[in-house]
């Protein structure tokens, strides 16, 4: 599998992985360097096999179908050591993770400054991160969201 069907394919099932859609991801800027950080701490036969099962997977027709999938063969911290769960982490936080399957020795990096302000935590929680991407000026004149209870 050539570099650029690697990348649309990580794009592809880092949105089902994420729950965003792949233009929300593109618009973070972050793909190439994610898929990058991807591609650089990952055994190269764990990602390919990663990236086979990916694809077969994203082939299903069924949207729940794709989702048992994906739970079923994906998610397991056994599975391609933990791959889908760092994508994940990678995505929302800016951070790499290691040492998943091993509780004990879970360890994180910042991928680099830019991973840290376009993180889709901060999306998710309907805020900005601190010391960037600013709401403006006025903002504060604006009552808070309310969560429902």
């Amino acid at each position: 599998m050539d570099n650029q069907t690697s990348q649309a394919l990580f794009l592809a099932i880092s949105a089902r992985l994420t729950g965003f859609e792949t233009v929300e991801l593109e618009g973070t800027g972050m793909t190439r360097t994610y898929f990058d950080t991807l591609s650089n701490n990952t055994a190269p036969e764990v990602l390919a096999l990663f990236f086979e099962e990916a694809a077969t997977i994203l082939a299903l027709k069924d949207d729940e179908a794709i989702d048992a999938a994906i739970r079923s063969r994906l998610m397991p911290d056994s599975s391609y050591d933990a791959t889908a769960k760092v994508i994940i982490l990678m995505w929302y936080t800016g951070e790499w993770y290691s040492g998943i399957g091993a509780s004990a020795n879970v360890a994180s990096t910042q991928i680099d400054g830019p991973s840290y302000v376009q993180g889709l935590m901060w999306e998710a929680a309907e805020t900005h991160p601190p010391g960037a991407k600013q709401p403006g000026y006025g903002s504060w004149a604006e009552p808070p969201i309310r969560i429902p209870a």
